[in-house]
């Protein structure tokens, strides 16, 4: 009797580890159901022991779709979608203030290669260069079931896109906003400074050219008076002789 309580309670210990590993990685993900589907959202990346996810930093959009049932917790993963991302099942948009991205295709991350990876997770890497909130909208059918669901970042979903510098050492690094920012200034005194420099050189080009013609008329001014003299002088030469 006692090695049957002492199995029993292995395996309840087994199961638990199993789920606990299983979803260690999307314990700050966004779990939902369609259908007979559980679905879990949310970053790849995010640093343990806190809400925020980094600015700038590596990362990718994470899902997790499996079947899960009274006697399998864990869940049957479900591989097989997005296949050919010309044709997605699932694809995923993420909103930031009034930008939405474009579609985004996430590819299975098992390798039937070497074995690597889980079979339930697809990915779609991404850099969030935003400090922010940030919406998931992840839509399309897991075989024939509608999936359709947004999901903004908070501490109850998944985290937000916080500034890096808190946690950066030894030299704090410049926010990218902040860089882009400054980039965009200097960018822009360049583009003023041209600008300036075009003018100056078409009012110096435009100077020169009224130089040039003013030479010109000063030229033919001076030959006219020079033939009108000769003229002059020819007409009293010949007025004497006669």
């Amino acid at each position: 009797m006692g090695n049957i309580a002492l199995r029993a309670s292995a395996a309840v210990v087994a199961t638990l580890i199993a789920l606990a590993t299983s979803f260690a990685v999307a314990s700050a993900h966004f779990v939902f159901t369609a259908g007979k589907y559980r679905i879990a959202i949310g970053w790849q990346f995010e640093p343990p022991g806190g809400t925020d996810t980094y600015v700038g930093a590596p990362n990718a959009i994470q899902v997790f779709i499996d079947v899960p049932s009274a006697s399998n917790p864990i869940g049957t993963p479900v591989n097989t979608l997005n296949q050919d991302c010309m044709h997605p099942d699932i694809q995923v948009t993420v909103t930031v203030g009034s930008t939405t991205s474009s579609p985004f295709c996430p590819v299975p991350l098992h390798d039937s290669d070497t074995g690597n990876g889980r079979l339930d997770e697809y990915d779609y890497g991404l850099i969030p260069t935003v400090v922010g909130t940030y919406t998931f909208h992840i839509f399309g059918t897991i075989n024939g079931v509608p999936v359709d669901q947004k999901i903004t970042s908070g501490p109850t979903t998944f985290d937000s896109i916080a500034d890096s510098s808190a946690v950066q050492f030894p030299v704090a690094l410049p926010a990218l906003g902040a860089v882009a920012a400054k980039v965009d200034s200097v960018n822009q005194r360049a583009e003023s400074a041209l600008s300036s420099a075009q003018s100056a050189s078409t009012t110096a080009g435009e100077a020169k050219t009224s130089a040039s013609g003013a030479t010109t008329l000063a030229i033919i001014a001076i030959v006219v008076a020079v033939l009108l003299s000769a003229l002059n002088l020819a007409i009293g030469l010949r007025r004497r002789s006669t």
